[in-house]
């Protein structure tokens, strides 16, 4: 276990450094979600953030994704493999309807792990690593659940089995490739310079003019559930002509698919942002202390052990060197 603790430590000092932002989507939620952080927020997450990097949550939000394949983890890539099913929930093809008892068995799914993780956040008994993972997923949580394809169909494996080619490309892609990373790339190249803090800041105008659902609350998980799966069987499945898509063949998706949905692959990267900011401001509310990194803890130890032994020092030398009083030595005979 100290092993994993201290490669855990390692990983998020050295690799996320090489990945830099990882996915786009992901860390344009985290970015914004940073902007709506207050000061003792801010304060308290970088404390879990990786010394050696920026106070920036978009660093660490493609972690979640980053630990499960061999390419980006090579040394333990299999010990992470038992998150891959807190990515998503699947309901049942065109069922269209979210039932934790059906679709979640034992919590093992996007909505219990932003019950879990966010709770572990502040939870005393937990330790400092186990506090620093909660944040990872839970940034990384709080955006997939906005990706209305994390959401999608059992059948279909949320739209990766549903195969075919997208903007005159020739390359055969898949339905949740597109809706994670195509529309955003081609939306980001076509309407924004292809500058990412240009798009950026169209989202944080977007997210800082859109009106909260009605007794919408910052922890309703499964609002955001439902909301992906309703997105999915009236938007997600039909293609240029608004013809529902056919899983079983290759499909071809032009501009009037991109056209139609770029608007609310906004929406969705905009609310993300602006519910784990909220999430992410209630949390710190509700900490009872901050649990200090390894590394600040040993040092702590150290200089604690290092003022004893000088202290000790300090009074082995005055009591040796201490003048003798003629008074208090014996007369000789």
């Amino acid at each position: 276990m100290l092993i994993i603790r201290l490669y855990f430590i390692l990983f998020c000092q050295e690799v996320l450094y090489v990945f830099g932002w990882g996915s786009v989507g992901h860390s344009l939620v985290a970015r914004l979600a940073q902007s709506q952080l207050n000061s003792t927020t801010n304060h308290w997450l970088d404390n879990y953030i990786p010394s050696n990097l920026p106070d920036d949550l978009s660093l660490i939000a493609s972690w979640p994704d980053i630990i499960l394949y061999l390419d980006s983890n090579p040394f333990d890539y299999n010990d992470w493999q038992w998150s891959r099913e807190l990515h998503f929930i699947n309901t049942p093809d065109w069922n269209c309807t979210y039932i934790s008892t059906r679709d979640c068995l034992n919590n093992r799914c996007i909505e219990g792990a932003l019950k879990n993780y966010s709770q572990r956040l502040i939870d005393n008994n937990c330790d400092y690593i186990q506090q620093q993972e909660a944040l990872f997923f839970l940034v990384h949580f709080v955006g997939d659940v906005h990706q209305p394809l994390h959401c999608g169909f059992k059948g279909d494996f949320g739209g990766n089995s549903v195969k075919g080619l997208f903007l005159n490309g020739t390359n055969e892609t898949n339905l949740h490739t597109i809706w994670d990373v195509e529309i955003i790339t081609n939306h980001i190249n076509q309407h924004f310079q292809s500058d990412i803090n240009l798009y950026y800041n169209y989202l944080e105008s977007l997210m800082l003019n859109q009106s909260l659902n009605i007794n919408e609350t910052y922890d309703n998980y499964k609002l955001w559930i439902d909301e992906s799966v309703n997105y999915v069987c009236k938007q997600v499945y039909f293609d240029d002509n608004n013809i529902k898509i056919n899983g079983s063949l290759n499909f071809t998706l032009g501009y009037d698919y991109f056209n139609r949905n770029w608007p609310l692959v906004d929406q969705r990267l905009a609310q993300g942002g602006r519910r784990l900011g909220s999430l992410l401001n209630q949390l710190a509310k509700s900490r009872s202390s901050t649990k200090l990194p390894p590394d600040v803890q040993a040092l702590i130890i150290v200089l604690c052990i290092e003022f004893i032994i000088g202290i000790i020092a300090v009074i082995g030398v005055y009591r040796y060197k201490r003048p003798i009083n003629p008074e208090t030595q014996p007369l000789l005979s």
